[in-house]
């Protein structure tokens, strides 16, 4: 072995050594997810199989007369071709695509379609080791949360994106969302369901849509993205922001249909007769969300805001609060307009999403029918998609 001039013979055979170690721990960092903190979620892609399941959605629309729509077999034929020039990966394991049919624009889409996906994911799950759901973005938060409910016991990924530029465009997000959707399925098996987009990793139930054009449309308003991408091709996973709801076997409690959740979104000189007339007309209402002000408050010095209460009382209709600010939490405790609110049975949504608060109150009067139960679990946290007390990220 040649000498090195500026280190002494009896020293260099240790430092090719840590030389070697060095080589080899970049190699591993630029193969292997970073994952920081808590038990590492971190496997291996090879033999992994994931189900892709294409609802609909930008993402897979083309030009036609009437102008872009969702055309079958079009994102399977893209996404095929894009991923050809890549022949010797071993980052994207076997997936298969099932398309829906009809294609969705999420507008559209109800709680019976997603029982369609609950059932989907249900009957393959002893199949695939990880699953993706394409779905337009307009509603894409609401689909992942009421997958983040619906799936109990979950020790799977389930990662739902979409695009905000179709395919058909030569620049678009979309290649982007499902490439990484699927980097993420293959190297991590995070008992969640996820959003992926714009290379952010969040929680589904924590997950908000923020813009109607730019490409990072989504955010995590109230806790911190459990992940990201970055210019390797390996995601970076802060795993103590993990929630395993994984506590017995996996089983998926579909969506009433026949039960109804409505949303009274506040304004100053709002006729509370209109929701009067609703509830006594429609008998299906079971859960209502106000969509109140600031941290939580409502015009409690408005008899007919509190004739309103009252007529939900009556029909034991269950009344959940969630602020119309974006970020922050519910506290009423804090002015006599949320004690009163406390007062005709209104609970704290704490810093749910109203996708989340919605989502959630359906999933409850779908698996239970006594109300206090129901409250029970509404108030507190079973799938990580609240904090009881106001975090950090909060307050800051």
């Amino acid at each position: 072995m040649r000498h090195i001039p500026f280190i002494k013979p009896k020293y260099q055979i240790w430092s090719v050594a840590i030389l070697f170690i060095i080589l080899l721990a970049f190699v591993y960092n630029n193969t292997m997810v970073e994952s920081f903190g808590g038990k590492s979620y971190t496997v291996s892609p090879k033999n992994r199989k994931i189900l892709i399941l294409y609802t609909g959605g930008t993402i897979g629309m083309s030009e036609t007369n009437d102008g872009k729509e969702p055309q079958k077999g079009y994102l399977e034929a893209q996404f095929k071709k894009y991923l050809s020039m890549y022949p010797n990966t071993h980052l994207i394991p076997d997936y298969n695509i099932k398309s829906y049919d009809p294609l969705l624009d999420s507008s559209n889409m109800s709680s019976k379609d997603w029982n369609k996906i609950l059932k989907d994911i249900r009957d393959n799950y002893t199949k695939y080791n990880a699953f993706i759901v394409i779905q337009g973005t307009d509603t894409l938060a609401y689909t992942a949360s009421a997958l983040s409910f619906a799936l109990q016991n979950l020790n799977k990924p389930v990662i739902v994106t979409g695009s905000q530029i179709p395919l058909s465009t030569i620049k678009n997000d979309g290649y982007n969302n499902l490439l990484g959707s699927l980097l993420l399925a293959s190297q991590t098996n995070i008992p969640e369901v996820l959003v992926v987009f714009d290379n952010k990793i969040l929680r589904g139930n924590r997950t908000k849509k923020i813009s109607s054009n730019k490409i990072s449309a989504f955010s995590s308003p109230n806790f911190s993205d459990v992940g990201s991408f970055g210019y390797l091709t390996t995601p970076s996973i802060n795993n103590n922001l993990i929630y395993n709801n994984h506590k017995g076997q996996f089983k998926v409690k579909l969506y009433t249909v026949q039960k109804e959740v409505i949303i009274i979104y506040l304004t100053p000189g709002q006729n509370y007769n209109n929701i009067i007339n609703l509830v006594n007309y429609n008998s299906n209402i079971k859960g209502a969300i106000i969509n109140s002000f600031g941290i939580g408050d409502g015009p409690t010095n408005n008899k007919h805001f509190l004739h309103m209460l009252t007529v939900l009382n009556n029909h034991n209709i269950i009344i959940l609060n969630i602020s119309q600010c974006i970020e922050g939490h519910v506290d009423t405790g804090d002015y006599e307009t949320g004690k009163t609110l406390t007062k005709y049975k209104v609970n704290s949504g704490q810093d749910m999403t109203i996708e989340a608060g919605y989502t959630k109150l359906l999933y409850l009067l779908s698996k239970y029918n006594d109300n206090d139960t129901i409250i029970s679990y509404l108030t507190n946290n079973i799938r990580g998609e609240l904090s009881l007390q106001p975090t950090a990220m909060e307050m800051n």
